[in-house]
């Protein structure tokens, strides 16, 4: 496990086109080309499905499709495939997973790490395969990598889920140019957090908006069809393991308080009120990380789980939150470095109570490291090749002031900036798992706020320093705010060469046809002229809201002609026009604050009647452009500052009036008036 997570990120090899003849596939919609499948590729595979739909839609050809079992007539002569079955007479053959038949091309899988793919053409034959299987032992279909890659190569796209954003070209004589990919991503374990829903709270939204369970899943139905947020990520590049498991673990106590409390309570976090009962703790019980025996015994236990032979990575993650101090004995205080970068500490008075102090500390980074490097050496000394993942996050985020990382700890870094991490590196850490909440705020605003470009060159700095693994948080379904975000994400994960720049023109060029420029203004525009505020709504000034949507007025009106295009425009300024409505609303809140005095009721009533409207209008036209459920479930803060009760009986009677110029929205709205 140890040496092929440290090999890694070694394995990449960026694609490159060769000279080879072009291949046909399809001819004024008849089919060309038979695909002939290789071992353990299923035709009920996503590789499959999503390889014959696609051509099929491109061409209108479906594509015969002959299982390896059958491929008896089938052999490789001179560098070609030749059938000597008339049934399997094609000009082209595409061979999809590795087979014999890839094999006596010379092609193989040979030097390909995890989840890496190859796409070759040769003579009369396309090849598609990638290496399934995970370090850890688990599958995944890297065959359906292989054949994104190709559809890609035609100019298909999955910008968000669902019709609307599906880019696939209209081609009913299709031919291939050369290809001659080799590609493993350095990223080998790649995740973004599909939360459609939050975390909490959406029914209470739907409820708000005056919607149903039901009227949720007809809108979603009607916008996404059969594809999702899952699919849409797996087709940008998401997915791939390697064995990589964390998350809040007490530090790798099993069992916590309520198995070892009464017989062991010395190795619980002393409080502030002397005791260390963690009763009131429930799942988010501290230990007291100095303890000796309890390093013992949690060392004890891990071996005997592992009996001799490496599993995959075992966290041993501190619980997060909760009312209970971190420990404050004599001997944890001698573990902090009094030259640590100070943080702010919470002292609770009473465990499980919210009462607290908060002081300024040094990082608790050293003690955790002091602790967690206790209990690597005592299991490395068994099974050297046992790897653990520790988080670097809340108030021990800072790299350490004075300890050195134990080789075989992965770091689980969760901040959302690069800036901690080299002090990591120069402690020793080799490994990241990128765990940041950089998209995190989508849950709860849903505007427009680009965090692509920040999050690109993020990835493209971790991917050069160890970064073996991501889980962002998170994808909330603002596909026309925030998509770009999402796109950017998943595509430099996959491929962490790519800059923002060129994620941004594929993104506008594949989508957008005559629109691209305009809409790449528009996204420039929001990079540039949006700022983002710790805590607080962006800053948005109106004039940047005005450039914006001219943009995309622009953009409108030369894609008439391009209804797909057009559509897409119209998605983006759902977005755009639930952004200005929504930085018009916290001016007024934050007007009213920095003077004091309340925002005049009627000014409140008239804007925020008319952004619940627009919510309604959004969600069941438009409803993947913003997950107005999910903002109106936490919109509670801001109806509050300005005073809003709720919308007035003639609002909720749904009489929305929508302006007729400039094409708003380009589409008729008269289902938003019902």
């Amino acid at each position: 496990m140890t040496r092929q997570l440290l090999t890694l990120a070694l394995l990449a090899v960026l694609p490159h086109a060769s000279r080879a003849a072009d291949l046909r596939l399809a001819s004024e919609g008849k089919p060309d080309a038979v695909v002939l499948l290789g071992s353990g590729v299923a035709p009920y595979s996503a590789a499959t499905k999503t390889l014959l739909s696609h051509i099929k839609e491109m061409t209108g050809a479906t594509l015969p499709l002959v299982a390896e079992k059958a491929q008896a007539e089938v052999r490789v002569e001179d560098g070609r495939i030749v059938a000597t079955d008339v049934k399997y007479s094609a000009q082209t053959f595409i061979l999809l997973g590795e087979s014999s038949l890839t094999k006596k091309l010379g092609l193989s899988l040979d030097g390909i790490g995890v989840g890496g793919i190859v796409v070759k053409t040769s003579a009369n034959a396309l090849v598609l395969m990638g290496r399934t299987e995970g370090a850890d032992g688990t599958r995944s279909d890297a065959d359906f990598s292989a054949v994104v890659q190709f559809l890609e190569s035609l100019g298909c796209r999955h910008l968000w889920p669902g019709p609307g954003g599906t880019v696939i070209p209209q081609k009913p004589t299709l031919a291939v140019a050369g290809l001659d990919v080799r590609f493993t991503p350095k990223v080998g374990q790649r995740a973004i957090r599909m939360m459609p829903r939050g975390e909490r709270n959406f029914e209470v939204g739907l409820a708000w908006l005056r919607f149903t369970e039901d009227d949720y899943k007809a809108a979603i139905a009607k916008t996404q069809g059969t594809d999702s947020p899952t699919a849409w990520g797996s087709w940008n590049g998401l997915g791939g393991s390697i064995g990589i498991r964390a998350g809040h673990a007490g530090g790798g106590l099993k069992g916590g308080w309520n198995e070892h409390g009464k017989t062991h309570p010395e190795w619980f976090a002393l409080q502030v009120d002397g005791t260390r009962d963690q009763t009131n703790a429930k799942d988010r019980w501290r230990i007291c990380e100095s303890n000796p025996e309890l390093r013992a015994h949690v060392a004890n236990e891990l071996l005997k789980q592992l009996a001799g032979k490496s599993q995959p990575p075992i966290s041993l993650s501190p619980n997060d939150g909760g009312y209970s101090s971190f420990c404050q004995c004599a001997k944890c205080k001698a573990l902090d470095a009094p030259d640590a970068p100070k943080i702010k500490l919470m002292l609770f008075d009473k465990v499980g109570e919210g009462k607290r102090t908060e002081i300024d500390y040094p990082s608790l980074t050293d003690r955790h490291i002091n602790y967690w490097n206790d209990i690597a050496a005592r299991v490395t000394k068994v099974v050297p090749d046992q790897l653990f993942v520790i988080d670097a996050y809340s108030v021990y985020s800072d790299a350490p002031a004075r300890e050195k990382l134990h080789p075989n700890l992965i770091v689980r870094y969760v901040p959302s900036t690069t800036e901690a991490w080299e002090g990591w590196k120069a402690a020793g850490a080799k490994r990241i798992y990128w765990r940041p909440n950089n998209l995190h705020s989508g849950g709860r605003v849903a505007t427009v706020s680009p965090k692509a470009r920040e999050t690109a060159r993020i990835i493209n700095a971790l991917a050069n320093g160890g970064m073996l693994a991501t889980d962002m948080q998170g994808i909330y379904n603002n596909w026309a705010t925030q998509g770009l975000d999402y796109y950017t994400a998943a595509r430099v994960t996959w491929n962490p060469s790519l800059t923002f720049e060129a994620v941004l023109d594929d993104y506008c060029r594949s989508g957008f046809g005559a629109g691209a420029e305009q809409v790449k203004k528009y996204w420039l525009l929001a990079d540039s002229g949006i700022v983002p505020r710790p805590k607080m709504f962006p800053l948005i000034k109106p004039e940047t809201l005005d450039a914006m949507r001219a943009a995309l007025i622009a953009a409108a009106k030369v894609t008439v002609g391009d209804p797909a295009s057009n559509h897409r425009v119209s998605f983006l300024r759902a977005g755009l026009e639930f952004t200005a409505i929504t930085a018009e609303a916290h001016r007024l809140k934050e007007t009213a604050e920095t003077s004091g005095t309340k925002p005049d009721p009627a000014t409140v009533c008239a804007l925020m009647e008319r952004r619940w409207q627009l919510m309604r209008a959004i969600f069941q036209t438009h409803s993947l452009a913003v997950n107005a459920a999910l903002v109106a479930a936490n919109d509670s803060t801001l109806n509050s500052a300005l005073g809003w009760k709720g919308p007035s009986a003639l609002a909720k009677s749904g009489k929305l009036t929508l302006p007729t110029d400039d094409n708003w929205l380009n589409e008729d709205q008269s289902a938003t008036r019902k």
